[in-house]
């Protein structure tokens, strides 16, 4: 049996956090892992053994973490959210969602790309096995910080059982048909060009067509704000976890028009809930959403109107988008990415040097 020392950040709501809660949940189960969880927000995970994380981030990672880790003497260390800390007595596994940073500088703050930038290179250099959420995002880690493919482990997210079991009937219509988009409120998610897209869908249909976005506000919302100022939005902020099936399930269609995305969790708790799903060509979302949605190029509000359009007005085309999303939904759950994380776990453990 593996102990492993978990390091889940789960404070701010959004992918990371529901990967980190979830993953957790799933390594308990297969009895694998003799696990703690090292995290800032130990309520998240039920029963499971924690140990609080306090302070400010850099702090936490390479002061407090490596103290908690010579006293818990675990075999292996995994960070599920970017970074490895110094002094790291152990070896170390370390999950990068993305290199949004890097592709789209503009649409973060100056400090937050320099420490992304700088925690990326560093882990990337000391850690045992690097986890990649999807295939285009260990091709970008491969390409962009020169790591070996052979240390890049592609593992997929899962979806929670209860966004199936929400899954509506083909025949079940939104009253009124709404359209949804969930997801932190930041640039590089282009919420303005969806906005600006369900205006220009108004106007062509001559009726309201309702906009919903669910999600905290994150960094650099200008161009949001602005196109918000003159077109209905209904934003609902942060839903509880516990309506979010509902909230997808009951959309007349989910757009995901990011410009970057490593994995799109969203995008595939939708399809599993049964919404149809219009996305942009950003990122992994072709590679996760496969044949189950309507891709567009980002930022080309007419190109979005126009798939958003076809759905609400084509029924057939509706229930095809639906059952090709459930289906696809079906091959992402928690116990299959806990099982390749395993094989991750083993194949740092083997490495020169690692515990046996």
């Amino acid at each position: 049996m593996i102990r492993l020392a978990l390091h889940a950040l789960a404070g701010p709501r959004g992918g990371p956090r529901t990967y980190g809660v979830a993953l957790a949940h799933a390594l308990a189960r297969t009895g694998a892992v003799d696990l703690v969880v090292l995290t800032d927000s130990p309520e998240a995970f039920g029963d499971l053994p924690t140990v609080r994380l306090t302070g400010p981030r850099p702090w936490a990672d390479h002061v407090q973490v490596p103290r908690i880790l010579r006293r818990l003497a675990p075999h292996l260390y995994h960070n599920t959210k970017n970074a490895l800390p110094w002094r790291l007595p152990c070896p170390g596994v370390v999950t990068m969602h993305d290199l949004a940073y890097h592709h789209f500088p503009e649409t973060f703050g100056t400090l937050s790309r320099g420490y992304l930038r700088a925690v990326h290179r560093d882990a990337a250099r000391r850690a045992a096995r690097v986890i990649a959420v999807s295939r285009h995002a260990k091709q970008d880690l491969v390409t962009t910080l020169g790591l070996a493919p052979e240390r890049v482990d592609v593992i997929y997210h899962g979806v929670g059982e209860e966004f199936h079991r929400h899954a509506r009937p083909l025949a079940h219509r939104a009253e009124p048909p709404y359209v949804l988009s969930v997801g932190t409120i930041q640039a590089r998610k282009n919420l303005d060009v969806l906005v600006q897209a369900v205006a220009l869908l108004r106007r062509s249909l001559g009726r309201h067509v309702p906009l919903r976005i669910a999600g905290r506000r994150g960094w650099k919302t200008k161009a949001f704000d602005e196109a918000a100022r003159h077109v209905q939005v209904d934003l609902l902020d942060v839903v509880p976890d516990g309506d979010l099936p509902a909230l997808y399930g009951d959309a007349a269609v989910f757009v995901q028009p990011s410009s970057y995305e490593g994995f799109g969790l969203t995008a595939a708790e939708a399809m599993a809930s049964g919404a149809p799903v219009v996305a942009a060509t950003g990122g992994s979302l072709p590679e996760v959403i496969g044949d189950a949605g309507l891709f567009v190029p980002p930022r080309d509000p007419e190109a979005l109107a126009h798939a958003i359009g076809r759905v609400l007005g084509d029924a057939r085309l509706e229930a095809q988008l639906r059952l090709r999303g459930r289906a696809r939904a079906r091959e992402f759950t928690w116990e299959r990415s806990a099982q390749g994380h395993l094989e991750s776990y083993r194949a740092a453990l083997d490495a020169p040097g690692g515990p046996r």
